[in-house]
């Protein structure tokens, strides 16, 4: 379905912003204490819904995977994604100065020698930022809200008096292919603008026997010719497994549509993608100008946790009302692991049960017998978490820190490439075990045990770095 909007244009006061079409006709500016208010997401609920019918009652509980209750990284989200719009629209007015000029004269500015030079050299540089964090953890939800609240594409019929017959696509949100290639991208970009303008671009433009270097050409034109504000890609990480000269050709073209188009780019992911962007320096420089936004698990005593529950406890469909008591809280952090995700899934589905075997109520045994029944393609992954195994949830913490590269005495970066090609698990745990009794005055037996947590948990890492970093995660947990 088409998300078109005609121009309706605000008043902005940022000096940079005033004349611009393309600024002005995004929705007004939200103050930052208004985030979490327009961030949330309730679905419709009342107390006589319990006495629907059992079958009304388990199509109402859809309801509860609706529920989006924002966390501060939203906020982060939404302010980076406006800043990012803005600045990039700034150097793209599609309005030539004299009209510009005559705004600002309306608006009370002075336009004199000083703010004319400004902007004659205005070149301010386009950033975008990454959104990271492990799977399942509400990244690509967060951004699909935030998005809901712009109009996808506006309608420009005309603006300070001046014929502007042209269609402005503000955001486009797509997969980053599973192969990792320029042409996989450009293919999810075509895709997604015929969905999103119900148009046929990719009949249009994609030929038999197309180089990728035309393809790129002519889908960067596209983009520019769309005049899209911003360009979201999704599962990022899937560069991690393309061969690297084409990973590389992909972050090069992504530098590209920042450095040529001044199309920002938004990065989604988990932690696998830092340390390919740490070598490649353009694009982590581009992709991290607005800063990371880290999305971690919910803390089982954070205020966060405690709010989700007591909004998620309001989509109450039983016959009889169950209290959240401490017992129950407990049972729910243990087996979603502060993931809110599963806490809501976990949630509809112990209500499933119980207004199917007609009970109506339940308890923290039947939380957890329901887990276990229910969500069994989890459990083991559920159950490592919550024991410290995994080492995704384990080190997403400190990956941040394993994965930066380690400084040399005079102060440079060094690539870290310890045991690159060797695959002697032996041969690693021996010189792990050295690491770590150096770096944390270990003895050898405590060295040999942490080590082989380590190799058991990331079985395919051969970096010592990495594997160091988690057992220092391990130890400041137990230290807590």
């Amino acid at each position: 379905m088409l998300d078109l909007m005609q121009a309706k244009y605000n008043t902005v006061n940022n000096i940079e912003f005033v004349g611009n079409p393309f600024i002005e006709a995004l929705p007004a500016e939200i103050q930052p204490a208004e985030y979490p208010k327009r961030l949330f997401v309730r679905p419709p609920y009342c107390e006589e819904d319990r006495k629907r019918s059992p079958a009304e009652r388990l199509q109402l509980l859809q309801r509860i995977s609706q529920i989006h209750v924002p966390t501060k990284e939203d906020s982060l989200i939404m302010l980076s994604l406006r800043r990012c719009l803005n600045w990039g629209y700034v150097s793209r007015n599609p309005m030539s100065f004299g009209p510009v000029k005559e705004a600002l004269s309306k608006r009370g500015f002075d336009v004199d020698e000083n703010l004319l030079r400004y902007f004659r050299r205005f070149n301010a540089p386009i950033y975008g930022f990454p959104i990271l964090g492990i799977s399942g953890v509400g990244k690509t939800t967060s951004v699909d809200n935030i998005l809901s609240l712009y109009s996808q594409v506006i309608e420009h019929d005309e603006y300070l008096g001046t014929k502007l017959d042209t269609r402005q696509l503000v955001w486009l949100k797509v997969e980053c292919p599973g192969d990792g290639t320029p042409k996989g991208l450009c293919h999810s970009i075509l895709n997604s603008i015929d969905m999103s303008l119900e148009e046929d671009y990719t009949g249009k433009i994609v030929k038999n026997r197309m180089s990728k270097d035309v393809l790129l050409i002519k889908v960067s034109k596209l983009l520019h010719s769309l005049h899209l504000g911003i360009l979201l890609i999704d599962d990022i990480q899937n560069l991690v497994s393309a061969k690297s000269d084409v990973s590389g050709e992909l972050l090069s073209f992504m530098v590209a549509l920042t450095n040529n188009l001044r199309i920002p780019v938004v990065m989604i992911g988990t932690p696998k993608i830092i340390r390919m962007l740490q070598t490649e320096f353009q694009m982590a420089k581009r992709a991290t100008g607005e800063g990371e936004i880290r999305m971690g698990l919910m803390e089982e005593e954070s205020r966060e946790w405690e709010v989700f529950l007591k909004v998620l406890w309001r989509y109450q469909f039983t016959a009889n009302e169950v209290i959240l008591t401490p017992s129950i809280k407990k049972a729910f952090f243990e087996e979603s692991i502060g993931n809110p995700f599963i806490a809501a899934i976990l949630y509809k589905t112990v209500q499933d049960d119980v207004i199917i075997n007609q009970t109506e109520t339940f308890s923290e045994i039947d939380i957890h017998n329901v887990a276990e029944r229910k969500l069994g393609l989890t459990s083991k992954m559920r159950k490592d978490m919550l024991a410290g195994t995994d080492v995704e949830l384990n080190c997403y913490k400190y990956l941040w820190s394993a994965l930066t590269p380690l400084t040399s005495t005079d102060g440079s970066a060094e690539p870290v490439s310890a045991m690159d090609k060797k695959e002697d698990k032996e041969t690693l745990q021996s010189e792990l075990e050295q690491n770590l009794i150096q770096k944390f005055n270990m003895g050898i037996k405590e060295a040999r045990k942490y080590s082989r947590k380590a190799i058991a948990a990331y079985p395919d890492e051969t970096d010592l770095a990495i594997l160091t970093g988690y057992v220092e995660g391990l130890l400041k947990e137990e230290q807590a």
